[in-house]
């Protein structure tokens, strides 16, 4: 394939073309730049022509680009250069100081009895900024359907948890006023002794308190079925959980710097409830210790006391409804919770020298944010 024949008196004509165009000889020097190239690059054509391409753009020297030309010189179909793999063959930059994005084709002509190559360049500018904006869009609509459908996953089962812990709530309340009914008839008993009725008011009191306080769980109960899981900043959530127990006992480790959890509503509960237990079963605990590490691409979120641990034998137990009365959630309710986004928590601590929750949060759902964004949140 010779390619078609052009004369010299065509090579004004490229000047006219709305791309670049360089005429090489078969060594690859330049025998004609036109005038896009001249304003594209500011070499003017008396600088170039009869220079070799190689030495002028030393990076086109690769096989997939200058390899490719003796067979279009030997008689060869035409080349084409992707911009998705070849960008800048002739480097120019934009106005905006941005390298401007080409594509190319090599395409064999005769010129003055002799086969010759046309380099023709297109700038792709803005067709590659379009496209590169459509794929932007499309993963973030992707990303947000993902989410979309992830959130009304977790909102589905947080729906459906939640009339348990509605259920188990009410239960709790109706024992305790059933304990209360017990303590008021006691009063009536023994109307005459000042000592036994003031003991009995002091436990009504503690029997109504716990009643508000189930009452305020229930509100928070609410926001399971009526709010998706969300990111939770852990720097956040940990002073509202310390609040929340009224414990400020606790080291953060640098691990947590810029951590986010995608939890439930109620995780900074959860982390609450963990400090109330630490506080109301420790004993001797003095400090808890808050880590973060990644292990096999699940994230380990550690919550380690200096007190008396949990026994062996009541490891599980703890987890199991009904469990202990005197913490904000209980284990239960709150395993429960971070299981809406598959996330689990055991206690693998040693009896005697303290408790240690392990909360594994899986894959895509924990992130870091960046050190500025942490600052300001803090902030």
């Amino acid at each position: 394939m010779r390619g078609p024949a052009i004369s010299a008196e065509c090579l004004p004509l490229f000047d006219q073309l709305p791309f670049g165009l360089i005429l090489l000889r078969k060594d690859l020097s330049i025998r004609f730049w036109n005038r896009f190239l001249e304003e594209w690059t500011g070499i003017k054509k008396e600088d170039i022509e009869g220079k070799n391409l190689i030495e002028q753009y030393p990076e086109l020297n690769q096989a997939s680009v200058i390899a490719r030309f003796p067979e279009v010189f030997d008689g060869g179909p035409p080349v084409f250069l992707s911009s998705q793999f070849h960008p800048h063959l002739i480097p120019s930059s934009l106005p905006d100081g941005t390298q401007r994005v080409q594509k190319g084709s090599v395409i064999p002509v005769c010129f003055e009895n002799e086969i010759h190559a046309i380099l023709v360049i297109e700038d792709v500018t803005d067709l590659f900024r379009q496209v590169t904006a459509y794929r932007k869009m499309r993963d973030i609509a992707k990303q947000e359907l993902a989410d979309r459908k992830e959130a009304e996953e977790a909102l589905r089962i947080a729906n459906t948890k939640l009339s348990l812990f509605s259920d188990i709530t009410l239960l709790d309340i109706k024992n305790q006023l059933a304990i209360s009914m017990g303590f008021v008839s006691l009063i009536e008993k023994v109307r005459d002794n000042q000592v036994a009725i003031s003991s009995t008011t002091s436990r009504i009191k503690d029997q109504l308190a716990n009643i508000e306080k189930s009452i305020e769980l229930m509100r928070e109960y609410e926001k399971l079925g009526m709010q998706p899981p969300r990111w939770y900043a852990m720097e956040e959530v940990l002073m509202h959980s310390s609040l929340l127990a009224q414990f400020f006992k606790t080291d953060a480790d640098p691990s947590i710097a810029g951590l986010e959890i995608f939890s439930a509503p109620l995780f900074e509960h959860v982390l609450a409830n963990l400090l109330e237990n630490a506080q109301e079963h420790g004993k001797t605990v003095t400090r808890l210790k808050i880590s973060f590490r990644i292990d096999h691409e699940s994230g380990i979120l550690s919550l380690e006391d200096d007190g008396n641990g949990v026994p062996g034998d009541r490891k599980k137990a703890i987890f199991m409804k009904g469990y202990g009365k005197k913490t904000r959630l209980g284990l239960y309710v709150s395993r429960e919770i971070l299981a809406m986004t598959g996330i689990t928590i055991e206690e693998i601590g040693e009896e005697g020298k303290g408790a240690r929750f392990e909360i594994t949060v899986p894959k895509g759902g924990y992130r870091f944010a960046p050190a500025s964004t942490c600052k300001t949140r803090m902030e």
